[in-house]
């Protein structure tokens, strides 16, 4: 068995000019982990992203890179709004590959198929994690994903998380050493770590069961039989277009799934034909089923997926958080308590990296889904 020296280092900067907030954070990282096989990189999108860029690979030399423009850069448990963070991982064994896939929107099972490739011929079939940023604007991440998968297969574990701004919806961007792009997914496979995953919500069923009758992509036209706007309105106790976004953030729905969990997916806009707009795309004729949660639920929900994630075989020496953004803004100022909650179980020399997502990918269930309104979390050694 090879046992492998994994160096992780994380490093943060909030500086206002983008070349120095690149090169701060980058050179902190740097010197945790001595010169880096795969370096993340999370940003804000208050920075010009290219300068930003080529400031790190000037640090990290012939590092592979992958990462994207994201609401919140989380760093050591705290969450920023501002700021680049970098974490860089050498060590004796550790390999990586990167590919940048662009046009995502169009195609998307075939772009993941071609992403899949791509990554294969670059790094071979060895069994690895692979590592995703999707543009979290895109039409149809879940079609992406099943194309990846096809590809790949099981022999591989996914995780990641949707890139995003700063909630103005405009544009997003997602890069490797090979460049940056928007409606693109940038993707890398890691192998020589080894990672345990979880993920939790803290949401939970409330009513009878409903029939989504017809939709298309990421658009619900009835359920029920009903106008989804008209049906949905009066589950949740309310209706008023103009106030849409504050209570369908309270009430998502969950699609059940094995052992009684449940995907959660967000709704985002109330259309004028009385549709309504999800965040992620919703099958015709699936069974779902309203969810509610609250402050006590969400927080037992981060300190549970963290625990559970660092239940590992070895000391873990790096840890990852995909954090729905949804959560943030549904929590407001408690959502520093759901930081804490996921810190509650992690010591304090162990490296913390991650970001608000806007929607998070695991293969726990053993092919990569796409969930809304969770955390997704992975120790790695």
């Amino acid at each position: 068995m090879v046992v492998i020296k994994m160096r992780v280092g994380v490093g943060f900067s909030s500086a206002n000019d983008p070349s120095a907030a690149g090169q701060v954070a980058s050179e902190q990282a740097v010197r945790q982990s001595g010169s880096p096989v795969i370096t993340l990189v999370l940003t804000t999108d208050n920075y010009d992203q290219e300068r930003v860029l080529s400031a790190v690979k000037r640090v990290i030399g012939n590092s592979r890179l992958v990462g994207a423009c994201v609401p919140g850069v989380i760093v050591n448990a705290r969450l920023y709004k501002r700021g680049v963070g970098i974490c860089t991982v050498s060590g004796e064994g550790v390999e990586a590959v990167t590919h940048l896939q662009r046009n995502i929107s169009q195609h998307s099972y075939r772009k993941g198929e071609k992403a899949g490739e791509a990554l294969l011929e670059k790094g071979g079939e060895t069994p690895g994690t692979v590592l995703l940023f999707p543009d979290g604007f895109a039409a149809n991440i879940s079609g992406l994903l099943r194309g990846l998968y096809n590809v790949m297969g099981p022999a591989f574990e996914y995780i990641g998380g949707g890139s995003g701004d700063n909630l103005r919806f405009y544009r997003t961007y997602q890069f490797t050493e090979e460049g940056i792009s928007s409606d693109a997914v940038a993707a890398a496979v890691i192998r020589g770590i080894n990672f345990q995953m979880c993920l939790s919500h803290g949401w939970r069923p409330v009513g009878e069961p409903l029939m989504v009758t017809k939709a298309k992509g990421r658009k619900v036209y009835e359920i029920d039989g009903l106008p989804a706007l008209e049906r949905y309105s009066a589950l949740v106790g309310a209706y008023d277009k103009n106030d849409f976004s504050c209570y369908s953030m309270k009430y998502p729905l969950g699609l059940p799934c094995a052992g009684g969990e449940f995907i959660i997916r967000d709704p985002l806009k109330a259309e004028e034909d009385g549709g309504i707009f999800f965040v992620t795309e919703i099958p015709e004729n699936t069974i779902a089923t309203l969810m509610e949660g609250d402050t006590a639920s969400l927080l037992a929900a981060a300190e549970e997926v963290s625990k559970k994630a660092l239940n590992t075989p070895a000391a873990p020496k790096t840890f990852m958080v995909f954090d729905c953004v949804s959560r943030y803004l549904l929590m407001g100022e408690d959502f520093s308590r759901e930081m804490e909650a996921i810190a509650k179980n992690i010591k304090a020399e162990i490296p913390v990296i991650g970001m608000l997502s806007f929607g998070e990918i695991s293969s726990i269930s053993g092919t990569p889904l796409f969930y809304n309104k969770t955390i997704v979390a992975a120790a790695g050694w």
